[in-house]
């Protein structure tokens, strides 16, 4: 795990411009992407969330994303996907800030998933499209996640 870092928010970061290969990815501590998460992710919060990897997205010496991954809330819900719980993970928060280039969330998505395959034995990714905040899961689709039907 990296050290505990500290950083300043800043909301007027403007990436757009930038090619996404220039972004860094790395595990981190959820502390580290708490107040990051709380300020750029639509439920404000990483409460209670079961954070078994967490990532974290940088420019230059700036985060500009932060992904949690986690086992799944729902008790047995693994057994819809795998044989075993302990092949199953969600993506529990994916959040970048505003001004990104086109892309960025799959390119987020892509080295976390390169890291999982080298670093762990999880065999199944799943996550959720809140359709409530007008998500529809494009960012998954576009990261060759499959879908695989809606919850209630």
């Amino acid at each position: 795990m990296n050290p505990l870092l500290e950083y300043t928010l800043s909301t007027d970061i403007d990436v757009s411009s930038v090619s996404v290969k220039s972004f860094r990815v790395s595990l981190t501590n959820p502390p580290n992407i708490k107040p990051f998460v709380e300020h750029w992710h639509y439920s404000k919060s990483i409460t209670g969330l079961r954070s078994d990897y967490c990532f974290q997205m940088m420019h230059e010496d700036q985060m500009i994303g932060a992904m949690i991954y986690g086992r799944v809330a729902m008790p047995g819900a693994w057994k819809r996907y795998t044989d075993r719980e302990e092949d199953l993970i969600e993506l529990r928060r994916l959040c970048c800030i505003d001004k990104t280039p086109k892309n960025t969330e799959s390119y987020f998505i892509g080295k976390t998933i390169k890291w999982l395959k080298k670093n762990t034995d999880i065999k199944v990714i799943v996550s959720y499209a809140d359709t409530f905040h007008g998500h529809e899961g494009t960012i998954y689709k576009a990261s060759n996640f499959r879908h695989a039907g809606m919850s209630p």
